[in-house]
């Protein structure tokens, strides 16, 4: 270019306009051509060049722009590929370690879309190759586990599916009013930790799950509620060993933190919970069966039932979604279930506890010695129906529970007891979440809009209608009159409000009738029974979870 220019010039202005233009060139390269122009058209006004010449040297300069610019773009693409190499480079090293030889390969791998050479600054190339090394090489010094947070927090090896540590909690803080139709100490009146809990799940391979769950606060206090592994070793069948909850019932099996009531219903407290075993369980045929059966000690958790059992405890569920994964919507989200348990228990394994929605007993048997019972019942048996129906917004379901203990014999009679309970339940998501139904529970609640993310999280109000019956056999034997009665019907309302997937808060409103005045307590003073017919309790809990 500059003979071009050296051409155009007369005389001594060649030296000095090489100069300048030596100059100017140098500021095209840094993008300062302004002033090169602006000293052209002060030479051509002064006559040193004329028109035509400044002219042809504007035209020169503006496709030497053009192709400066050209360069400048194809170097940022090559950055581009090298840094999208970079990245996979790097997500190959999380997962495998690689070699000297193996990192090479990847570096000095072309781009899927190459750029011509010939447009590339070689410096820039190698720079970028020598970043790319370092990078890797800087990845492979890094610790072999890696800390995540989704849902909880997780740590995993950076080896694939090698092992993984999910470590969560589950907190409830409640704060429960009671409103009785008789004078009661406002002491009841008060703040609890409902649950305060530690989770630590994972899985080892891919083929081994294992969960750990430990209660620090709330019913039954401090003690160990889940340990146990499990393993899938068919499509349609996994092995679960350890201490876990008996597969009997929808809302027994659902978590604590996805019923979306401050307590369940009556019939809970008639299944079996929690227990020491060994089950088969598994959902197979596009999620259309559920089954869980399985064997166990039959003393309950912690031994919480006051025995060891004579024999083990036989415990099975299943649940069969007819319509899902078949093309009808409406009722997709359709399914039904039952479930069975059987024990021979021993005489101290007659022990039954049920509570109201503010956690008062209103019917309690609980000492074989009390109640004279002389020797081992015959059979413990359980029995379950259940329905649940998820459509939209709206969540359907339903159970029947039975407990039974056959041949009861005391020093006066001999009997059976026949305790049953049944409810109703509906939730509506008035921000139109999609409640689900999966493996066999409820399952969380996810927000459309988290609050303080674009949205104010999601709202749902649940009804509840939950009657319980302990028969005439119990009533008469095995009950004392006025610490407990035969029958009860609570009426439940309750509005939840999930800030987002972690946090949620819950107001809830329990009536209970009973079908004969209850001691709740006696007058401190006077020594006076005081008692009454039902019992209005409103709960409210902040709950956090992941």
């Amino acid at each position: 270019m500059k003979c071009f220019l050296l051409k155009l010039l007369p005389g001594g202005m060649a030296a000095l306009f090489s100069l300048l233009l030596f100059v100017g060139l140098n500021g095209v390269c840094s993008a300062e051509t302004e002033a090169l122009e602006q000293l052209l058209d002060l030479l051509r006004q002064n006559g040193a060049i004329s028109q035509e010449q400044a002219g042809k040297i504007k035209t020169t300069l503006a496709k030497d722009r053009k192709a400066l610019a050209d360069r400048e773009q194809a170097v940022a693409k090559r950055e581009k590929a090298l840094l999208q190499r970079e990245q996979a480079i790097k997500e190959k090293a999380a997962s495998r370690p690689l070699g000297q030889e193996s990192i090479a390969q990847e570096v000095n791998k072309p781009p899927d879309s190459p750029v011509p050479e010939e447009k590339i600054s070689a410096n820039t190339a190698k720079a970028g190759i020598e970043k790319s090394k370092q990078k890797v090489s800087e990845t492979n010094k890094e610790s072999s586990l890696e800390a995540v947070f989704d849902n909880g927090f997780y740590l995993r090896s950076r080896e694939k599916d090698l092992f993984e540590l999910r470590i969560g909690t589950l907190l409830q803080v409640d704060y429960r009013y009671f409103n009785y139709d008789s004078d009661i100490d406002p002491a009841k009146n008060k703040f609890d930790i409902r649950r305060a809990r530690l989770l630590l799940t994972g899985d080892l391979y891919r083929r081994f799950f294992y969960k750990f769950q430990y209660q620090f606060q709330g019913a039954g206090s401090r003690r160990l509620l889940d340990a146990y592994v499990d393993t899938r070793v068919l499509p349609f069948i996994s092995f679960r060993v350890g201490q876990f909850k008996e597969p009997f019932s929808l809302e027994q099996y659902t978590s604590d933190r996805n019923i979306p009531f401050a307590e369940r219903s009556m019939g809970f407290f008639l299944t079996p919970w929690r227990d020491v075993g060994l089950m088969a369980h598994a959902s197979f045929w596009k999620d259309r069966i559920y089954y869980g059966v399985g064997i166990f000690n039959g003393d309950g958790l912690d031994d919480t039932v006051g025995g060891d059992s004579d024999s083990p405890e036989f415990t099975g569920r299943i649940v069969y979604a007819p319509f899902r994964n078949m093309g009808f919507p409406l009722w997709h989200g359709f399914q039904v279930g039952g479930s069975y348990s059987y024990a021979k228990a021993d005489r101290n394994n007659v022990k039954v506890d049920v509570r109201t929605g503010g956690l008062t007993t209103f019917f309690n048997v609980n000492s074989a010695a009390k109640f004279n019972i002389i020797r081992d019942v015959n059979a413990r048996t359980r029995y379950g129906a259940e329905m649940a129906w998820a459509y939209g917004p709206l969540l359907l379901w339903g159970e029947y529970i039975n407990l039974q203990f056959s041949d009861v014999k005391t020093s006066d009679a001999q009997f059976d007891i026949n305790l049953k309970d049944y409810y109703g339940a509906l939730t509506w998501m008035i921000t139109g979440e999609k409640p689900t139904l999966k493996g066999g529970k409820i399952q969380a609640i996810r927000p459309l809009q988290n609050l303080w993310q674009g949205g104010w999280g999601a709202l749902g109000l649940a009804f509840r209608y939950d009657h319980f019956d302990g028969g005439d056999s119990a009533y008469e034997y095995l009950i004392e009159p006025g610490n407990s009665v035969r029958e009860a019907t609570a009426y439940t309302i309750a509005l939840n409000w999930y800030l987002n997937p972690y946090v949620r808060l819950l107001l809830n409103a329990t009536r209970t009738n009973f079908d004969r005045p209850l001691l709740i307590e006696k007058d401190s003073l006077t020594g006076e029974a005081i008692t009454s017919d039902r019992e209005d309790v409103i709960t409210g809990r902040f709950q956090l979870q992941f």
